[in-house]
């Protein structure tokens, strides 16, 4: 295969790094993409919303110093995000091995070239099983994927609570890349630069409801304004990578069959979901609540299960304590 470049080589001075760019344009999706909508209002998310530790997690360069790899990267930052599950016991952060994501890039792209949506998340995008997986891990793959209209906040801060993140594809402004640098933030509308096109995921949002975009080994904060001004197209996808392996649940508490009833609901496929749950150990029911009248109940229900008529006191004690013991809140 003859390898083209059509990336482009970018120094950001307060960073300190090379990065590449790839016109906007190209990395448009080129086929249709199922859209998130909910048939009733969208909840209101409670900011603000922490994803990843506080920004402890680890989303590194990945390739985007030598390469215009940013949507490969862009993947992998967000399973490292999922997978890190804000830093708590019970959670592996993974991160895709370095020269299997570049080769796998190169290979998709026809060699330096960039990718667009159709590459990540298409029907044989890198992203999914069909491609293979992201540098060719099976485990690192979304299920579904759902395009979203990042204008719209409400839905946007609903979509980051729920599944961790938004990926975006923008054009970043010629004054962001001369002034970038890890903690700033961007939140008036700005000049977007079609030839810088690029890929970020969003993950977290404060309390003013601002956004923390992930790029080039660091963050910073972007507003609503600034990523409506920068041409975004954007998309939330569905992954067994968000729930620990050991109990079904992610790091905010809530099961997988929970949240697949949320991804379905805000237009998600329920066979490609469905599929996800079944991997996991079942929801674990809810203990009653101890209150007076489930207490007294739980008491009968001790009594009950001696099959007595009468009982001295102390067999009527020792059956209304295994009534309680049986049913009381663990």
């Amino acid at each position: 295969m003859n390898k083209t470049c059509s990336t482009r080589k970018v120094w950001l001075p307060k960073h300190g790094q090379w990065v590449h760019f790839t016109h906007r344009d190209t990395m448009v999706r080129k086929r249709p993409m199922a859209r998130a909508t909910m048939l009733v209002q969208v909840p209101a998310t409670i900011l603000p919303v922490d994803c990843t530790g506080n920004a402890t997690v680890s989303c590194p360069m990945d390739g985007n110093d030598k390469l215009g790899i940013c949507g490969p990267a862009m993947c992998d930052h967000v399973d490292g995000i999922r997978t890190y599950g804000q830093g708590k016991t019970g959670f592996t952060e993974l991160h895709a091995n370095l020269t299997s994501l570049e080769w796998q890039y190169e290979q998709v792209s026809g060699g330096d070239n960039g990718t667009d949506e159709d590459m990540l998340v298409g029907a044989s995008g890198v992203w999914t099983s069909a491609g293979g997986g992201l540098a060719g891990d099976p485990t690192a793959v979304v299920v579904d994927h759902l395009d979203v209209d990042v204008t719209d906040v409400p839905l946007t801060d609903y979509c980051i609570d729920q599944f961790y993140a938004v990926c975006t594809a923008w054009s970043v402004p010629d004054d962001f890349i001369a002034n970038f640098a890890q903690g700033t933030s961007w939140l008036a509308a700005d000049t977007p630069d079609p030839a810088n096109g690029h890929f970020s995921p969003l993950s977290d949002i404060d309390p003013n409801g601002n956004y923390r975009l992930w790029t080039w080994g660091s963050w910073c904060w972007v507003g609503p304004a600034f990523i409506a001004s920068v041409q975004p197209q954007s998309f939330v996808t569905f992954s067994a990578l968000q729930f620990s392996r050991a109990t079904g649940y992610d790091s905010h508490g809530r099961h997988v069959s929970d949240q697949a009833a949320a991804w379905v609901a805000l237009g998600g496929n329920q066979a490609a979901v469905s599929t996800i749950v079944s991997q996991f150990p079942a929801k674990a029911a809810l203990a009653a609540p101890a209150t007076l009248i489930n207490a007294q109940a739980w008491v009968a229900n001790g009594i009950d299960a001696t099959g007595l008529l009468t009982l001295s006191k102390a067999a009527a004690i020792a059956a209304a304590n295994a009534g309680l013991a049986a049913h009381w809140p663990k």
